[in-house]
């Protein structure tokens, strides 16, 4: 399910250097501001609000800080589109909340680790994703379900679909 959150993203009055361009090439104006929409608006207020959260937490680790703006996110009301309702994760991101949540999965990499072996991963891929020399054994063999992350799980049989 993508995207996890949402933030803040349409119409948003943001500094503009003088150096760009207002809308073309051929457009001389020169303004402090300009407003401006998309993925680069909404990420740096996604970027703000984890390091808003970061500020009340700060030992917690980038999976805590996901968690607590997944946990805490104000739904998405799916009336007007019924099929919407798995297009936008956790709903709009509520830093206010978010440095104060009831509930928060913590992952760190050795859970990673675990859940790619579940996957059956070899140590040449384990190498390829951790950067490090991880070996899967019985011990870390986990399930898809035993991963501490907030999201939807499906196990599949091998090539078996699921639609």
């Amino acid at each position: 399910m993508q995207p996890d959150l949402t933030a803040s993203g349409v119409d948003i009055l943001a500094a503009w250097s003088e150096a760009a361009h207002l809308t073309d090439t051929e457009d001389t104006r020169i303004v402090p501001y300009n407003i401006i929409s998309g993925t680069s608006m909404s990420c740096p207020h996604a970027t703000g609000a984890a390091a808003y959260v970061k500020s009340f937490h700060p030992t917690w680790s980038p999976a805590a800080i996901k968690s607590a703006l997944m946990t805490t996110a104000l739904p998405m009301s799916s009336e007007n589109n019924l099929e919407a309702e798995f297009a936008y994760g956790a709903g709009h991101i509520n830093p206010a909340r978010a440095a104060r949540p009831r509930l928060i999965y913590d992952a760190g990499e050795i859970d990673f680790v675990n859940f790619l072996c579940g996957q059956g991963y070899t140590p040449k891929q384990l190498s390829l994703v951790t950067g490090s020399n991880n070996i899967c054994s019985e011990e870390n063999n986990g399930l898809v379900w035993d991963l501490n992350y907030p999201s939807f799980a499906l196990p599949t049989i091998p090539g078996n679909s699921v639609t």
